[in-house]
Parts: structure tokens; C-alpha cells; sequence
């Protein structure tokens, strides 16, 4: 519980934080208790967020959070995404790569 509470307080102005930086408006944010992903994004700007991103380096959280505002953008994964991706998190490769060695150990 303490953990979720920490995602609600931390969370939502991190992600907020991240959008006015990169020129984005996010309509709602909604924390989740999400097995399978770390985030989402709908086309209406409502980005889902997994909890357990409190639980992660803070150079991890904000590639997924990049991630998920990038999708404001463009709501795929083709090459003009990640060039996106890239541009507004350099080492997102890094991160991608933390994610896939540890991101089972958290929760």
C-alpha cells in the first residue's frame, strides 16, 4: 500500500512534468496495478501508469513515461516513433534494456 501511495502522490506530477516539457497535454492520469505493462495511453491523452514505476531508477521511470507521452504524438511503435522516443530520452536503449533484466523483481 505504501508503495501505491507513493505512485498516486509522485507519479501524476512527474508525468505532468515531463508533458509541459515536451510540448504535450495529457487529459487524465490513472495509477494501475498492471501485471503485463508498464503504461498505456489512450487516444483521448489518458495515460495509465504501473505503480511498481516508484520502484525503479528515476532515469528508468522517465524513459516509460517518455514513452507513454510519445504516444500522444504518434499511437504506434513505428521507426518515426521511436525516432520521437529517442530524441526526448537519449538513452532509452539503456533503460529498455534495465527494464527487460529487472523489471520482473519489482511489486
Amino acid at each position: 500500500r505504501l508503495w501505491r501511495a507513493r505512485a498516486a502522490r509522485e507519479l501524476p506530477d512527474r508525468l505532468l512534468e515531463l508533458a509541459a516539457r515536451h510540448g504535450l497535454m495529457v487529459t487524465r492520469v490513472s495509477i494501475r496495478n498492471q501485471r503485463a505493462r508498464w503504461g498505456s495511453c489512450g487516444r483521448d491523452g489518458h495515460i495509465c501508469l504501473n505503480w511498481r514505476l516508484v520502484q525503479m531508477p528515476d532515469w528508468v521511470r522517465d524513459y516509460v513515461l517518455v514513452h507513454e507521452l510519445m504516444h500522444l504524438r504518434r499511437l504506434d511503435h513505428s521507426p518515426a516513433y521511436w525516432a520521437l522516443v529517442a530524441a526526448a530520452c537519449p538513452e532509452y536503449e539503456d533503460a529498455r534494456r534495465w527494464l527487460r533484466a529487472h523489471g520482473r523483481e519489482l511489486g
